[in-house]
């Protein structure tokens, strides 16, 4: 309890700037704010990082077998740009999510 008038204003002031500093400082350790707690943790990291390369490596097989595809089956005109695309999509969207589970359980064995 403040004995003194200076220790009692002191001990009531608001500092708006020291609030803040104080509410991100204690954000920051529970785990919250403007980057989630998802990015900082190390698996989450590794399963993020397995998908985009797996949709990558998937993405871009697929392109070639959907190429492949398209011409070997003659489809006509613009449906092979189609074709190719959703060959490219879907192997891209496969891969990516084998890649991240994988990724996943390999974060669990640690």
């Amino acid at each position: 309890m403040p004995e003194t008038a200076s220790e009692l204003a002191r001990a009531t002031s608001f500092s708006v700037t020291g609030w803040r500093e104080r509410t991100q400082r204690d954000a920051r350790a529970r785990g919250f704010g403007r980057r989630a707690m998802f990015t900082d943790n190390r698996c989450a990291n590794r399963v993020i990082t397995g998908a985009a390369l797996g949709a990558t490596v998937g993405g871009a097989v697929g392109a070639v077998y959907g190429t492949y595809e398209s011409f070997a089956y003659k489809i006509p005109g613009m449906l092979k740009v189609r074709h190719i695309g959703r060959t490219t999509v879907g192997s891209g969207t496969l891969f990516g999510l084998f890649l991240a589970a994988g990724s996943l359980i390999q974060c669990g064995r640690r």
